[in-house]
């Protein structure tokens, strides 16, 4: 407004006393106010940069911000997977003895032989002899004490024997336990009820000994079906597998193991 103003004033003609002067002072307030027009110019243009470098200074230290926090959730989320694959390693290794069930199967197949349980027991056996029958002077009895040893073993095969994951156990199914071999003798003894009457009394304990070797084959069978033998069989097996599913690598548990015979 005040330099349109001075210079419309220009056209107008000058005072009479002091051209020059009035000239001088119209130049001057020009200068004056373009000087002016300058500064406002430069402090918009430094106003305008304070602004964008104020902004750069926060998205700044907004991205440090949001690294650190993208540095701290990330060093979270490495802890939790770290430790979601250790709990996960930790829990496969109870349930890891499944996938060896297949050759556990082969193994006892393998080891049946060394599956072997040893029976203990004390018999009594009496045979009687007749005088018109076997020659001698009077009837009589001979009996016999007898201590016998009996081993059985489980029939495991191929084709009998099956492993499987039944509820949260293992089940083993397998054949009967089975004499292996005929039942020995360790110790005899004998004694006649009427004495004196026998002159070789070895002819009479040998009839008794077939006698009894007949008798005892039938009770090893017997045996056989007892549920303290069967018992026996039974945990010679679950040590067998036991041992063999816990030395597997990655096993950390076996569970409960149950053997039922055929």
């Amino acid at each position: 407004m005040t330099i349109s103003w001075l210079h419309n004033a220009s056209a107008l003609p000058a005072p009479p006393h002091s051209p020059s002067v009035s000239w001088e002072i119209v130049y001057w307030i020009e200068e004056i106010d373009l000087q002016g027009v300058c500064l406002v110019d430069n402090m918009m243009v430094l106003a305008v940069a304070g602004s964008i470098i104020s902004a750069a200074s926060v998205f700044i230290f907004m991205q440090f911000r949001r690294y650190d926090e993208q540095k701290a959730a990330s060093d979270k989320i490495l802890q939790a997977t770290t430790e979601f694959e250790a709990v996960k390693a930790k829990l496969q290794g109870y349930i890891k003895f499944n996938e060896y069930l297949a050759p556990a199967k082969q193994q006892l197949v393998e080891q049946s032989k060394t599956f072997l349980v040893s029976v203990v027991r004390e018999y009594v056996h009496l045979e009687r002899f007749y005088r018109d029958k076997h020659k001698i002077k009077a009837d009589l009895a001979v009996m016999g004490r007898y201590t016998v040893e009996f081993t059985l073993a489980i029939d495991l095969r191929t084709d009998n024997l099956d492993i499987a994951l039944e509820g949260i156990g293992i089940c083993v199914k397998a054949g009967q336990p089975t004499l292996s071999g005929p039942p020995v003798i360790k110790a005899s003894s004998y004694e006649v009820s009427v004495p004196g009457v026998l002159v070789d009394e070895r002819p009479f304990t040998a009839e008794v000994n077939q006698k009894f070797r007949e008798v005892i084959q039938r009770h090893g069978l017997a045996m056989a079906r007892e549920d303290t033998v069967r018992a026996l069989c039974k945990a010679k097996m679950i040590d067998a597998l036991r041992d063999f599913l816990s030395n597997q690598p990655g096993v950390r548990q076996v569970p409960t193991i149950m053997v039922v015979f055929r």
